[in-house]
């Protein structure tokens, strides 16, 4: 994968980790709730989600643009700041 600008692999990188919050949130949401099997099917399933984010878009971002690299305090306050920017533009568009 190339991408033309750092903005655009900075966006695919946020979006990712956007991506892989989500999915685990699905499992502390979910699992709880399903009998042991089925909670070991969805954190295999998500496991190799996250994976496939990995290798497909996270990696390739990094490869090319290593200033990018984020330690794990940095992919929660991506994470988090997605979260509320996609909260905040749902609650304005409901007001409208």
């Amino acid at each position: 994968m190339k991408l033309d600008t750092v903005e655009a692999a900075r966006v695919v990188r946020d979006a990712s980790i956007e991506a892989m919050d989500a999915l685990n949130s699905v499992v502390v949401e979910v699992a709880p709730l399903l009998s042991e099997a089925s909670s070991k099917a969805l954190r295999l399933a998500v496991a190799r989600s996250m994976t496939a984010i990995l290798d497909n878009l996270v990696n390739p971002v990094l490869e090319e643009y290593p200033g990018l690299e984020a330690d794990e305090d940095t992919w929660g306050d991506i994470a988090a700041n997605r979260a509320r920017e996609r909260l905040a533009a749902v609650t304005n568009s409901s007001n409208e």
